[in-house]
């Protein structure tokens, strides 16, 4: 009997398993089904045994695990017999149960038996356990011998993938010299499994075999070959990351699952790595250790540490872009409680430096909503309504610090007045701003009280608030916006003495919008009424253009 079917034996070759033993020719399941059913009480425990071993036969493995199900039932005697546990074990190992699979076989009858020996390997190899694998390999000796070559080469095969995994290649490489009776799908298999055991200790040879493997006809491991070899010839220097990772990523659609795209996806995190895309590599890691569980674990741990590496207290190891782009798609490998809070912080600021304003204020604004309270809370408030209002978005700074009020320290609390003050003034409330400021000193609060004085037009306070703040001679772009208010508000005034101290400082230093702007300005003191107000009103509006509200903490 064979064990697989043609599309099973094909599928357990590919995914480098080894299969359950093999017994005789299956007689004719229909007519089990047929004799079971007219069976009486007393003979159906026999007819459902020959009906379990004709569905093994047949390659019905799930069928013969449900009748097996009944029959242990009903007959607990019979299902602690040897004979029970072998085709027990035979069929949970095909289906995918390798560990209840070991269960049947764990007992005094069957330590020692070949063909218990037998399934063990089988079942063990599916779980990539190294000592297990290699007490059952000892112990089927017999079984394997009795055997022809062919039938021997799946076991081995799955044997010879345990030990090479586990770094044992020299127990790989002694049983890939022996092995005799491959089909194309095995030799190619062979091939990759014989790279992969001298890749450590001479790679040029490794990379023969590994070419050879990746034309032959076993399709996974040509593609398992084709990223060693890739990772070999990048080691060695022939090919650049770049080259080296438009060549996987073309391999991408080849293979779903199993230990190919494993491989695939750990080679592209790791050349993505090596070039400097950081995010791109956590995708393909990730995938890793979302798709596959037995490299979940340990995976998990060294992403773990990578992210918050990523994020040390001196920021420098990502730039803010892709730090940003890390911590939005992967913040599960983040770590938790205060640390994870600082961590954010420290990042926001980092995007703030970097004008990613956006980017900083959405980082806290999660902190605000979801992870902070009391003083925390209203602290990161603050901070989150100045980036708020750097970013345009005045009204949404209002309502974070509307809904966060707490106790704060003194400066804090300065803070968070003015930036409710700059909030006020961008959303028509400049009269409640000059109110929040009153009392406070500093460059800030009198950008932010003369910036309310140019909303209400109070001319007098605009001049009084920002030119002692003008640079001496060059202007800056940042001094433009100023600059261009403090004019405004002379002419508006007709003070032609200001204005001339004015042109005299900045007339030559201001180019483009602002210039034009400026010069108009300056000369409409030399206009007519009408046109001198139509002048100074579409002046006024190119100074607003210009923000002095800068939304930080000075």
């Amino acid at each position: 009997m064979r064990l697989f079917s043609k599309r099973s034996l094909l599928l357990a070759a590919l995914a480098l398993a080894a299969p359950a033993p093999v017994s005789g020719d299956a007689p004719d399941v229909r007519a089990a089904l047929r004799a079971l059913s007219v069976a009486s009480e007393a003979e159906r425990p026999e007819w459902r045994w020959r009906l379990a071993r004709d569905y093994v036969a047949a390659g019905l493995y799930a069928e013969a695990d449900g009748v097996l199900g009944v029959l242990g039932a009903d007959s607990p005697g019979r299902a602690e017999t040897p004979e029970f546990r072998l085709l027990r074990a035979e069929v949970l190992t095909a289906i995918g149960e390798p560990e209840k699979a070991l269960a049947q076989l764990e007992t005094p009858a069957l330590a020692e038996a070949p063909a218990a020996c037998l399934l063990r390997l089988a079942a063990a190899a599916r779980l990539r356990r190294h000592a297990a694998v290699a007490d059952a390999h000892r112990c089927a000796a017999p079984a394997l011998a009795a055997m022809p070559a062919a039938a021997r080469v799946p076991y081995l095969m799955a044997a010879v993938r345990t030990y090479a995994e586990a770094g044992d290649t020299d127990a790989a490489a002694a049983l890939l010299r022996g092995m005799e009776g491959l089909s194309p799908l095995q030799q190619g298999e062979a091939e990759y499994w014989r790279g992969v055991t001298l890749r450590g200790s001479a790679p040029e040879a490794a990379l023969a075999h590994f070419r050879r493997a990746a034309g032959g006809a076993n399709p996974i491991a040509a593609l398992r070959a084709e990223v060693a070899a890739t990772r070999i010839e990048v080691a060695a220097g022939r090919l650049g990351a770049k080259a080296a990772l438009g060549r996987l990523e073309r391999l991408g659609n080849r293979w779903r699952g199993g230990a190919a795209e494993r491989d695939l996806l750990m080679a592209l995190g790791d050349l993505r790595d090596a070039s400097g895309d950081v995010p791109g590599a956590f995708a393909a890691w990730s995938a890793v250790a979302e798709g596959f569980p037995v490299d979940a674990p340990a995976l998990r741990q060294t992403l773990a540490r990578r992210f918050a590496a990523a994020f040390a207290e001196d920021g420098a190891a990502l730039p803010p872009a892709q730090a940003f782009a890390l911590f939005r798609d992967f913040p599960d490998y983040a770590p938790q409680g205060p640390e994870a809070d600082a961590m954010i912080r420290r990042l926001a600021e980092r995007l703030a430096g970097a004008g990613m304003i956006a980017e900083a204020a959405q980082l806290l604004g999660h902190q605000v909503a979801n992870r902070l309270e009391g003083t925390a809370r209203a602290s990161v408030a603050v901070r989150l309504a100045e980036l708020l209002v750097a970013s345009g978005k005045p009204r949404r700074a209002l309502a974070v610090l509307a809904d966060a009020r707490a106790a704060l320290p003194a400066d804090l609390d300065l803070r968070r007045r003015q930036a409710e003050a700059a909030a006020r003034i961008r959303t028509g409330g400049a009269s409640e701003a000059r109110t929040l400021l009153a009392g406070i000193e500093g460059r800030r609060a009198d950008i932010l009280r003369a910036e309310a004085a140019w909303t209400l037009q109070d001319w007098p306070a605009v001049i009084d608030g920002l030119e002692p703040l003008l640079p001496e001679r060059e202007a800056r772009t940042a001094d433009e916006g100023m600059i261009l208010r403090v004019a405004v508000a002379a002419a508006r005034q007709g003070d032609k003495d200001r204005l001339r101290g004015l042109d005299a400082r900045y007339g030559t230093a201001m180019r483009g919008q602002a210039g034009r702007a400026f010069e108009a300005i300056v000369n409409a003191a030399r206009l007519d009424p009408l046109t001198r107000r139509r002048v100074l009103a579409a002046a006024a509006e190119t100074a607003s253009g210009y923000p002095v509200i800068d939304g930080s903490a000075a």
